[in-house]
């Protein structure tokens, strides 16, 4: 099943990105601390990598890691906080010249932002209080 030698990498990285959320819902839902912006970012950023990687293994690409690390960081925050540009201005900020991407990164979040609309229409600071009006 695993014959590349690189799969196990894969297996590792996607772990990482469906981990990394869960682990900070079940913090946030046991009512520990913890936040949205850096597990959002980390699991973006993992996300990146790993289609980067991907693309530069299987198809014989020549991506450069760290700009799909930097719109997968961007591209999830912006999703989950429902601020595409918040996300666009912090995540070009990490890097010295990050704004050399500033196209890039605001395409994948705009897109981002729209496509978690659609799944849902609220965000992580607005569903509680659309809860709050549900049940009333």
């Amino acid at each position: 099943m695993l014959t590349h030698p690189q799969s196990y990498s894969f297996v590792f990285l996607i772990l990482l990105i469906f981990l990394k959320p869960l682990a900070s819902s079940l913090t946030l839902g046991a009512g520990g601390d913890g936040g949205v912006f850096a597990p959002s970012i980390v699991a973006g950023a993992f996300l990146g990598f790993t289609f980067a990687l991907f693309c530069n293994t299987f198809f014989g690409t020549s991506l450069i890691y760290l700009n799909f690390v930097l719109v997968g960081a961007a591209a999830t925050l912006s999703a989950s906080i429902d601020a595409p540009f918040t996300a666009l201005f912090l995540v070009c900020n990490l890097v010295p010249n990050g704004y050399a991407l500033f196209f890039p990164i605001l395409i994948g979040c705009i897109i981002s932002k729209n496509l978690a609309k659609r799944i849902l229409p609220y965000n992580v600071y607005t569903y509680h209080l659309k809860s709050q009006v549900k049940a009333s």
